[in-house]
């Protein structure tokens, strides 16, 4: 009889803790985000900004663009996904804004800071919970996603660009 109690209780916590974990990848699960370009490919600079889809996250790449897209600079929007396909050489800084997933940077975006050889060209904004965590090695501001808060990030990210766009 112990043993049947003791098969169901563990049965139970096994569907509690899988309905738990589908539950909080749909509660926040990043949308992908749309691809978008200001500016003409002419342009002296370029500028690209890979980005998961997330309220705040579009409202940071929103106000990176609004005070960036007076200079001449080109400047294209992707989601991190298609940072396999981009050549670090056609950009003069690169911006990536990412979420920390379940202890780990997203691997999109850490797989092409990984590949980068000119680190200096990067700024990797990483938002979490807690606001804490970051990649290591790069120019890096981690946030949590509080939107009272964008546009003295916003701000943060503007001012690292200029002085790497100088």
């Amino acid at each position: 009889m112990h043993r049947v109690k003791l098969i169901v209780i563990i049965g139970l916590g096994v569907l509690l803790a899988g309905g738990y974990v589908l539950w909080n990848e749909r509660a926040h699960a990043m949308r992908v985000a749309k691809p978008s370009a200001v500016g003409e490919q002419s342009q002296p600079q370029h500028m690209l900004i890979a980005t998961q889809g997330s309220a705040y996250k579009d409202a940071l790449v929103a106000g990176i663009v609004a005070a960036l897209q007076s200079r001449p600079i080109y400047i294209r929007v992707i989601d991190v996904s298609a940072l396999r396909d981009i050549q670090e050489k056609e950009w003069n800084a690169i911006i990536i804004v990412h979420t920390w997933e379940f202890g780990h940077a997203q691997a999109d975006a850490k797989r092409f800071v990984d590949r980068v050889s000119n680190k200096r060209k990067l700024i990797v904004v990483t938002t979490s919970g807690s606001g804490r965590e970051k990649l290591p090695g790069v120019d890096a501001i981690s946030a949590a996603s509080v939107m009272d808060n964008t546009p003295a990030r916003v701000t943060e990210i503007v001012e690292r660009t200029n002085a790497i766009l100088q």
